[in-house]
């Protein structure tokens, strides 16, 4: 045992001796969120990230992190309103490149997948001044909590300033039941963040 903690030190120190930027950084951000078939609405992200870059010759970076993430959409049909709130726990898990213009400023595209756990989803409707909501994640619930994906960014570092775009696609067809025929409902989000490299 003492041998393989030795090992896990030893990795440890290695990848910080030859890594050119680890560190941790935080991200925040506003999401234009839809659901298939559904019309977008505003959202919001918030999260952290740990970067880890894999080679000292190559501005490759492993990129995990832990988000809160607000997604949804919202629909109109027959004087019928109904908007679907989804709030997310999201971990991505993405890989970057870093291309330096200049000692100032860096581009940084990232791709990779992500895995989400739905911690608050409600479902409103409004007709005719009346207004009624529902649980959409519990266990009469419409929708499954778990939700995977793919994304895709674009980011721009000034320093150790980040912004940047990107777009969250999931594979996931939500309904808890669906028969052949029925339309199917996946999340969708386009988002810009703003945050810092520590």
């Amino acid at each position: 045992m003492k041998k393989i903690y030795l090992f896990l030190v030893m990795v440890f120190l290695g990848l910080n001796l030859h890594a050119q930027d680890n560190g941790f950084g935080v991200r925040a951000g506003v999401n234009i969120a839809s659901m298939t078939n559904y019309n977008s609405k505003l959202g919001f992200h918030v999260g952290g990230m740990y970067r880890l870059q894999l080679s000292s010759d190559i501005p490759v970076f492993f990129e995990p992190g832990v988000e809160l993430q607000f997604k949804g959409g919202k629909i109109s049909r027959s004087g019928v309103s109904s908007t679907m709130n989804l709030a997310y726990v999201e971990v991505p898990v993405m890989f970057a490149y870093r291309f330096s213009l200049n000692d100032t400023w860096a581009i940084q595209p990232s791709l990779g997948p992500y895995f989400s756990f739905g911690v608050s989803g409600t479902l409103k409707e409004s007709y005719m001044g009346q207004t009624q909501s529902g649980d959409l994640f519990g266990s009469n619930g419409a929708l499954k909590r778990g939700d995977v994906g793919m994304k895709i960014a674009l980011g721009a570092l000034v320093k150790r300033i980040y912004f940047g775009i990107g777009y969250d696609l999931s594979f996931v067809n939500l309904p808890k039941t669906y028969t052949e025929g029925d339309a199917k409902i996946r999340n969708g989000s386009f988002y810009i963040s703003a945050g810092y490299n520590f």
